[in-house]
């Protein structure tokens, strides 16, 4: 009991705050001058056509005073009554200027996304070349003595007196003078494996004689990244001598987040600039995104190869990426800021020209430069509202305005349109009752998906037809209801928990035409009452 006093006193400080909001957009439209009860009092301020209760647009009064709730009853000036169905909300204009409401067309243009992104340089792996030794002995002399040093392919890095090395040397020299071949291709072949270059090999044969050092050569012409000895260093077999690099290439693995990666793909240009060097843009392309995701970050590596000949992108450089994904056109597009997003869904603010306002429910796709992709919701050339909407929503949301869940006519995921009579009847459903106010007839079910209607799970609120009672309802129970659509809104035409047996449409909380409805299939064509 204590829980349920709580919920309705959160709703009752909810909508009455809701209902400041409404009552400010109303007496804006007077100036900020009151009203008199008795109506029009003068030339400039709107006529007061009749006061409602804020929780209970359906309760009217000619004069003011309180609700049956004990709450202050709003005044409704003449242009700023609420639609009979429901379906929108109706300001003065006067109001519509007061409070700064802006509106923009929803339209189709060419959509060219940019992700922005973060990196580094690093070098590229097949353009690296790892030196060690492959006999264990003492560097005799180290020629390259420092990081950063340019060599070329063949040069002298170090040498090493290695006993192993000699020893096979040795061998060797003896196999030739055997002459036997078999014996010089084994000896041939250990000297290989202990890291002698054919051409040395060829002149130990020359010489006759074994050398008490080894020379070791570069493999490839780049520059020394990495050095870890020092002339007379003993070293063993896989111990890192150096690292030589060419760096007239280089790669940058930039970092970005999952929800983007779909937009990127191997070839889009990519432009590069770093903190140290303003002004000046590297181009390159896409070359390799990885498989695996970041499980800190959240993010995915995207690897780009630049040219770099004049060494002036250096390794672990930090970067920033901008990368260009293919364009499209003929995108459906609303400014961003046309857009209320909150925990559970997306919606905008349509204006239709003359003061009448409606809440619409949309799904987004991409943004870029100010502009958000419209996925269904919307219709090519509808007005939605830019600024001041929030205000509107909570002004719609007070006046039990419906959502609109898809464009006028529209079946959502059909793409075409149908005519009134082609929707179905009534409509099943099973959900989740969130909340409620059975004296109102405003129910929130969080549903299961309603395949008639292609709607998917999502949280909604209904209002029910005349004579449907949520008395039984709870917060929290599993129920199965039925939806007839009426006057351009679904409503509940017939609700039950799922613990009873069975729903018996045809007395359990169902009004009397709808009876005709089901027994006559083509009752529900006509104005309901």
């Amino acid at each position: 009991m204590n829980r349920t006093r709580l919920f309705f006193g959160a709703a009752l400080f909810l909508f009455g705050s809701l209902a400041g909001i409404g009552a400010t957009l109303v007496m804006t439209s007077g100036g900020g001058q009151g009203a008199s009860s008795g109506g029009s009092t003068g030339s400039a301020e709107p006529r007061i056509l009749y006061w409602v209760a804020p929780m209970d647009p359906n309760f009217r009064s000619d004069e003011p005073g309180r609700s049956p709730m004990g709450m202050e009853l709003i005044p409704v000036y003449e242009g700023e009554e609420a639609s009979d169905d429901g379906s929108y909300v109706q300001i003065n204009p006067a109001v519509i200027n007061n409070i700064g409401v802006r509106t923009a067309r929803v339209h189709r243009q060419p959509f060219s996304q940019t992700v922005n992104a973060v990196g580094y340089v690093r070098l590229v792996d097949d353009l690296t070349s790892v030196v060690d030794v492959r006999s264990e002995g003492w560097i005799e002399s180290l020629p390259v003595a420092a990081i950063g040093d340019q060599v070329e392919a063949g040069d002298l890095l170090f040498a090493i007196y290695a006993p192993g090395i000699a020893t096979a040397q040795s061998e060797y020299l003896q196999a030739v003078r055997t002459g036997r071949q078999a014996l010089i291709d084994a000896s041939a072949s250990r000297l290989t494996a202990l890291g002698m270059s054919r051409g040395q090999i060829q002149a130990l044969a020359r010489r006759g004689s074994p050398s008490t050092q080894t020379s070791i050569l570069s493999p490839r012409t780049g520059i020394v990244t990495e050095l870890t000895v020092r002339e007379g260093a003993f070293v063993r077999p896989g111990s890192h001598i150096m690292t030589i690099a060419d760096l007239t290439e280089v790669w940058v693995i930039v970092d970005v987040f999952e929800d983007r990666i779909a937009q990127i793909e191997p070839g889009q240009s990519v432009r590069i600039t770093t903190g140290a060097q303003r002004g000046r843009e590297w181009i390159g392309e896409v070359e390799y995104i990885y498989p695996t995701v970041d499980a800190q970050s959240r993010t995915i590596p995207v690897r780009i190869r630049l040219d770099n000949n004049d060494l002036s992108l250096r390794p672990d450089t930090y970067v920033n990426a901008v990368i260009e994904a293919d364009p499209r056109t003929d995108v459906l597009m609303v400014p961003r800021e046309a857009v209320i997003r909150t925990g559970q869904s997306e919606r905008v603010i349509i204006h239709d020209g003359e003061g009448r306002f409606q809440p619409a429910r949309i799904a987004t796709g991409a943004e870029s430069d100010g502009m958000v992709e419209i996925l269904s919701g919307l219709a090519d050339g509808e007005l939605v509202v830019v600024s001041s909407q929030f205000l509107i929503d909570s002004e719609a949301s007070l006046k039990g305005v419906m959502l609109r869940m898809s464009p006028p006519g529209e079946i959502p995921g059909s793409g075409h349109q149908t005519d009134p009579s082609e929707r179905p009847m009534l409509v099943e459903g099973v959900g989740v009752v969130d909340s409620l106010m059975a004296g109102h007839g405003m129910i929130d079910i969080t549903h299961e998906p309603i395949t008639a209607l292609d709607w998917p799970t999502m949280s909604m609120s209904f209002l029910t037809l005349d004579g449907v009672s949520l008395d039984g309802i709870a917060v929290g129970d599993r129920v199965t209801f039925s939806l007839r659509h009426d006057s351009d809104n679904w409503r509940i035409s017939a609700i039950a928990t799922l613990e009873d047996d069975a729903m018996d449409h045809s007395a359990h909380q169902m009004p009397p035409d709808e009876v005709e409805a089901e027994t006559d299939p083509h009752a529900g064509h006509g104005d309901h009452q």
